[in-house]
């Protein structure tokens, strides 16, 4: 499963004024490829994100799905693309009134018939209900089912949100900014747990991230996005000296020490 972007823009408006937030960008992504996507805030990574699971079309250019212009596709071939694809934002959005279980059922929710829908709100079927508790077990919450996600702490909520994603049985996974607001250490087992996910059932992975070390350490390829521009793609192991320093300026992105191993894309603390 081939998934590009080409020559694509994406205005938006504010006021009167036209404001461009990619400016004619081109990637490709590989079936089964790990990316770290890296850029400042407001350089377009949230934007491309849009794009990439069909919540937006661009302005110019074509988002391409296997080969097929995505800005050309119906409703329902839309609505089967985005089927295939598990979004995992900042937010988890999950309901806090639910089960760890319950959100983890919501996952199937763009898989489903109205009336399986309607059915498994009140009587799950117990497929459905062994693939969400496969799902939390993957993430390490079988124990955690029954609780309220209201209940659960910021890195249990971050993990349900991936049980959700997995329920989707997705062929690609896109996290924005998973980790932004944990600390360090889950982070990095945040994003340890998404690579073995992705690993173990060869997804593509792509995922947007400000902490620089721990991206650098765990993606072999880094994207980094400036002012709506492609400023870098290649090989992680590529990104140090003065191109890591350039991915500093503007001093919104952290460098963390790593938690495996050690190497000289991980010097700085952070550059302001």
């Amino acid at each position: 499963m081939t998934y590009s972007v080409e020559s694509v823009t994406k205005f938006y408006r504010q006021g009167h004024a036209r404001v461009r937030a990619l400016n004619g960008i081109n990637l490709k992504f590989a079936p089964g490829e790990h990316v770290a996507l890296l850029g400042h805030s407001g350089a377009g990574k949230s934007t491309l994100f849009r794009l990439l699971n069909a919540t937006i079309r661009p302005s110019g250019g074509a988002v391409l799905f296997e080969g097929c212009d995505v800005g050309g596709m119906s409703g329902a071939e839309v609505r089967g693309m985005r089927r295939r694809i598990g979004t995992i934002y900042q937010q988890h959005n999950l309901v806090p009134s639910l089960t760890a279980l319950e959100n983890t059922l919501c996952g199937g929710l763009g898989r489903w018939s109205l009336a399986h829908t309607i059915r498994g709100i009140f009587r799950p079927h117990k497929s459905d209900m062994e693939k969400a508790l496969n799902a939390l077990e993957s993430v390490g919450l079988a124990d955690k089912r029954q609780a309220r996600a209201d209940e659960l702490s910021g890195g249990q909520q971050q993990r349900v949100a991936i049980a959700r994603a997995l329920m989707q049985d997705p062929e690609v996974i896109l996290a924005d900014e998973p980790v932004a607001s944990l600390d360090p250490g889950l982070a990095d087992e945040i994003i340890s747990l998404l690579t073995r996910l992705a690993a173990g059932s060869r997804r593509t992975l792509v995922i947007s991230l400000h902490t620089v070390g721990i991206a650098l350490e765990r993606f072999p390829r880094a994207v980094s996005l400036r002012l709506g521009s492609v400023e870098f793609d290649g090989p992680s192991s590529e990104v140090h000296g003065e191109r890591l320093r350039n991915l500093y300026a503007g001093g919104n992105l952290v460098s963390e020490q790593p938690t495996h191993g050690s190497g000289s894309h991980n010097n700085f603390k952070r550059i302001s």
